[in-house]
């Protein structure tokens, strides 16, 4: 799996080298707070394509965080939960061996 994972990288890291390297002329970028002349559009192509996986990495930690820490909050709750069952059924027990129902003592 981990080679087809490569063999997959390999294969896009060269398909986006390919549309680089086709696009070579300038234009004009003009962004908010800045304005960039005659700049390569493949450059601005490389740059959209960071911010984009920057922002799915993000994106993708953020979910994963939120996911453990829910996972570790039901676990605690399942702990608590769990002692606290062990709990009341040994408390049954302990109260039956120390009272007795016949009245012997």
């Amino acid at each position: 799996m981990k080679l087809v994972k490569i063999f997959g990288g390999l294969v896009i890291m060269i398909t986006v080298l390919f549309f680089l390297m086709q696009n070579t002329s300038l234009v004009d970028v003009n962004l908010i707070f800045a304005k960039f002349p005659d700049i390569p559009v493949a450059v601005v192509m490389l740059g959209s394509l960071a911010v984009g996986i920057i922002i799915g990495y993000g994106s993708a930690i953020t979910n994963i965080l939120s996911s453990k820490t829910e996972l570790r909050s039901l676990k605690n709750k399942n702990r608590h939960l769990s002692d606290e069952l062990n709990d009341l059924r040994n408390v049954a027990i302990d109260e039956e061996i120390s009272n007795p129902e016949d009245g012997d003592e």
